[in-house]
């Protein structure tokens, strides 16, 4: 019975994990999407911070207590089943997929308690009339199609970026770590706590930021942070190693040790937290996005599970020098997000999309330099576009 609970809640989860990201980024005014799409980050750390406190030996940590525990976890689902029919289909959804104009009027009539609503349908009208003939994918097809490439692996690396630059070693196996540090058992279990309170201050700190500062500055910033302390925490126990027989030597690198991880967890809720779930949805048009989130989701729970798995052994192999695989990591996925993810604060989908098949018309424009004319299947109004971007930059340099 139990293995069938955990089986469920495990299917519940891994639905939400991308349907929730894709509508509120479906939902949300553009001016709030950064910020709409972080709250649902702030959910995440809020119920991890809840079953932290819950789980503690003082309250239901105990033989008796765990199935209690356990059982709690039909709170959330029950009030889906009572709130979700009062939220409205994604107004996209009904206009562009269904082709419901009225049923995406109300909706968003209800979304924005206004009827001032024409900007918004007008948006939608110019993204699918961008659109067309790009109807809903299977993952297999989206896997197959070269135009959506690009978006797809910068979509798929931002989720390795989330799991692979070590936070749920941390998650995990943070009172291990703490009592490595040279932490009291006891000591260490409240600072476990300590980590889901950061998660949600800093969380909520990030909500503000998402829609002025930009997804990839934010990014930039929390995979840079969290290199740096992961470069720390292993100096720290690398010190503790070597010159553990000096009292005063341990107690100063444990307060080094405690105050890089928590760095490490801070920087992490400030980007990889929200921004790959988020981006994601941001990446792709209203056909292929569910298909995009479905592979990303897959993504990130397989790498969730290589890390929650492999880190015992990786600890065991590499001891004092278990988090530089992680550095290594998070430096290659700050040269990624550097190069090759583009900033969708303040753009419409339509307008992130003509990204992407602005750098297509570019690729096929030098490979028609080096080995001849362009096929025939190139689009000259994006040609145009392409070359007027191009003067732009040209007239703003001379300038």
């Amino acid at each position: 019975m139990l293995f069938i609970g955990r089986f469920g809640i495990g299917i519940n989860w891994g639905l939400n994990t991308s349907r929730v990201p894709m509508y509120i980024s479906e939902i949300a005014p553009l001016n709030l999407r950064g910020g709409l799409g972080t709250v649902n980050q702030l959910a995440v750390t809020l119920g991890l911070l809840i079953s932290q406190i819950l789980g503690i030996e003082q309250i239901l940590g105990t033989d008796d207590g765990w199935p209690v525990l356990l059982g709690l976890t039909v709170l959330a689902p029950f009030l889906q089943l009572i709130l979700l029919p009062v939220c409205p289909e994604s107004p996209r959804y009904l206009l562009m997929n269904k082709m419901w104009e009225e049923e995406a009027r109300k909706a968003l009539r209800k979304l924005r308690g206004t009827t001032q609503i024409e900007v918004d349908i007008e948006e939608m009208r110019v993204e699918q009339i961008a659109q067309q003939g790009e109807n809903s994918m299977s993952m297999s097809e989206l896997l197959c199609s070269a135009t959506l490439r690009q978006p797809l692996i910068i979509g798929v690396v931002m989720q390795l970026s989330q799991q692979f630059s070590g936070i749920n070693a941390v998650f995990y196996y943070s009172t291990g770590l703490f009592e490595s540090s040279g932490l009291a058992t006891e000591t260490a279990k409240f600072m476990t706590i300590g980590i889901g309170a950061i998660m949600v201050t800093m969380t909520i700190i990030s909500i503000p930021l998402m829609d002025r500062m930009g997804r990839r500055t934010l990014h930039l910033y929390g995979l840079g942070g969290m290199f740096i302390f992961s470069i720390f925490i292993t100096i720290s126990l690398l010190i503790k190693e070597f010159f553990g027989f000096v009292q005063e030597m341990i107690d100063w690198m444990s307060y080094l040790a405690v105050i890089s991880i928590l760095g490490f967890v801070v920087f992490f809720a400030v980007g990889p937290g929200s921004i790959p779930w988020m981006i994601t949805a941001e990446l792709f048009s209203q056909g292929p996005r569910p298909a995009a989130m479905s592979i990303a989701v897959l993504v990130n729970w397989i790498a969730n599970f290589v890390v929650g798995l492999g880190f015992p052994t990786l600890n065991n192999k590499l001891e004092e020098y278990t988090f530089l695989p992680f550095s290594v990591m998070l430096a290659g996925f700050w040269l990624f997000t550097y190069k090759k993810v583009p900033e969708t604060k303040n753009k419409t989908f339509e307008e992130i999309a003509a990204l992407f098949r602005i750098d297509d018309v570019r690729t096929s424009l030098e490979e028609s330099r080096l080995y001849g004319p362009a096929t025939p299947h190139e689009n000259p109004p994006l040609v145009a576009q392409y070359q007027a971007s191009i003067d732009s930059k040209s007239s703003q340099k001379k300038k």
